[in-house]
């Protein structure tokens, strides 16, 4: 298990270039002290808007439940209930968007990436 857990930085990593590299106008400092960055591309496509705008948040939660598994080092279903605290967060959380209780845009592409990327995690680490 000590193998599959260890990399719970990789997804963490991977989402937050992704935003750094696209979604530049989303950060503070920029709106703040004007353009330092600028994004490397716009979203055209079906894809690209899905790796730019949904991906990081599954690739979050992916990181968030595979490092308590690192933490808690067993599979228990205790540790399978904290893994999910996040995903179930942001499931909800869009849900939330969806009923306009939370402010935000509902997407279900957002909604399917908590869902896969934390069953992913299950699925291999059990």
């Amino acid at each position: 298990m000590k193998k599959r857990t260890i990399y719970w930085w990789v997804p963490l990593f991977i989402g937050c270039l992704i935003y750094t590299s696209f979604r530049t106008d989303y950060f503070i400092y920029n709106k703040l002290l004007g353009n330092l960055y600028t994004p490397l591309t716009s979203a055209d496509t079906f894809l690209e808007r899905v790796i730019i705008f949904s991906l990081p948040g599954g690739l979050w939660a992916m990181s968030y439940s595979t490092l308590i598994f690192h933490i808690r080092k067993d599979k228990t279903f205790r540790t399978i209930i904290w893994s999910l605290i996040i995903p179930i967060i942001g499931v909800f959380s869009e849900i939330g968007q969806f009923y306009f209780l939370i402010p935000g845009t509902f997407d279900v592409i957002d909604l399917i990436m908590y869902i896969v990327a934390s069953s992913l995690v299950i699925r291999f680490i059990l």
